[in-house]
């Protein structure tokens, strides 16, 4: 540019140039060229310009991981990214919700996802005991009974062939050792695990085993985000469902939607507000998706928590289930977990148990193999 203006300068005041110029036949030519290079140089910055301008709006999607449009989305898990793409993890969690705002009854009414990070903090800082040391000895009623399971410990360890250092899930670990489907594992073959139970008697006495699994006390959502219940457990180990049937007992208490009038009651002993989560949120929690094991006794609610769980995301090896007070019955349980490839192993009776095991079909990547 301070050629060209130079050059200008010296056509307008030097008659000598201009004659020259004049007399050159290499003027047009010249001149061409020039105006040439000039209009490039404008449209290169031209360009650049623009480009910038229109390149802002995609950084700030990136950096703060806005939310793009949902409304087409299956919200079949209500998983986090569904709702913000694949590179949420990588949003600090405060752009999500502030730890200050993080609170059950937030999380409850704003349905978050399984993985959102206030649902995790909760979970982590509130509803969640680490294992107790392995040198702290347990604090057994009956320490000489090895196996206290109805018989679903060892039909485990036979399809697992006696596998060491495993991880279970046991819901529905009542006191942590009657009837426990996973104390055999943890004491004689270094298992480790999460123990579930909502009954708050029960849990006082677990906590106080001293077992070698993390254990939390809520009960597992039968949706995929975290809700309310009203938990009844008015009979001890035993539970009466009086919406359901008058003349019906459980072992288990029952547990009752959030939109129960119930819930506008005073809390009593025995019946109270119960927190639960999906399942998978408390795999998060514990850091571990790989499960050896997942014993599932909630009396009723078996069906609704297995269609929670996100089973492209987690590797379950085993479940027993207990079916007989499923609306659903085993079939449906069982055409639910063959869609999401189990095999149905067989039904087993004992004396307090009716379960049905469920093995991964670990052979169904090779049904997939095409030979070329």
């Amino acid at each position: 540019m301070r050629f060209s203006r130079v050059l200008i300068h010296q056509c307008r005041f030097s008659r000598v140039l201009i004659h020259q110029c004049r007399l050159s036949r290499f003027l047009l030519p010249t001149l061409l060229l020039f105006g040439l290079y000039v209009l490039a140089l404008l449209t290169s910055e031209l360009f650049v310009a623009l480009s910038r301008r229109f390149e802002a709006p995609a950084q700030k999607v990136e950096s703060m991981e806005e939310p793009f449009n949902t409304k087409e989305l299956p919200f079949k898990y209500n998983l986090m990214e569904e709702t913000y793409g694949r590179k949420w993890a990588k949003t600090p969690d405060e752009e999500y919700i502030s730890a200050r705002d993080c609170t059950a009854e937030y999380a409850n009414k704003n349905k978050l996802q399984q993985d959102h990070p206030c649902v995790i903090r909760l979970i982590r800082r509130d509803y969640l005991r680490k294992p107790a040391p392995q040198h702290v000895p347990y604090r057994l009623d009956v320490p000489e009974s090895a196996d206290p399971s109805d018989g679903q410990a060892q039909a485990i360890l036979r399809i697992l062939q006696n596998k060491t250092n495993g991880f279970f899930v046991d819901c529905g670990g009542y006191d942590g050792e009657f009837l426990s489907n996973s104390l055999y594992m943890e004491r004689s073959l270094n298992w480790t695990g999460l123990v579930i139970e909502a009954d708050k008697l029960a849990f006082n006495q677990l906590i106080n085993r001293n077992r070698k699994a993390y254990t939390s006390p809520v009960c597992l959502s039968t949706k995929p985000y975290p809700m309310e219940v009203v938990y009844n457990a008015t009979i001890g180990t035993m539970s009466f469902i009086s919406e359901q049937n008058k003349n019906v007992h459980h072992k288990k208490p029952d547990l009752t939607d959030n939109k129960d009038e119930t819930l506008n009651k005073k809390d009593t002993a025995d019946v109270y507000r119960m927190q639960c989560f999906p399942l998978y949120s408390l795999l998060i929690a514990v850091g571990r998706t790989k499960v050896d094991y997942f014993s599932l006794d909630v009396e009723g609610a078996e069906y609704k928590i297995l269609k929670t769980i996100p089973w492209a995301k987690v590797d379950i090896k085993t479940l027993t289930v207990e079916w007989n007070h499923v609306p659903e019955g085993e079939e449906g349980i069982t055409s639910l977990m063959e869609s999401n490839k189990f095999i149905k192993f067989g039904l087993f009776s004992m004396r307090f148990s009716r379960d049905v095991v469920y093995v991964k079909d670990f052979l169904d990547d090779f049904r997939d193999y095409v030979d070329e």
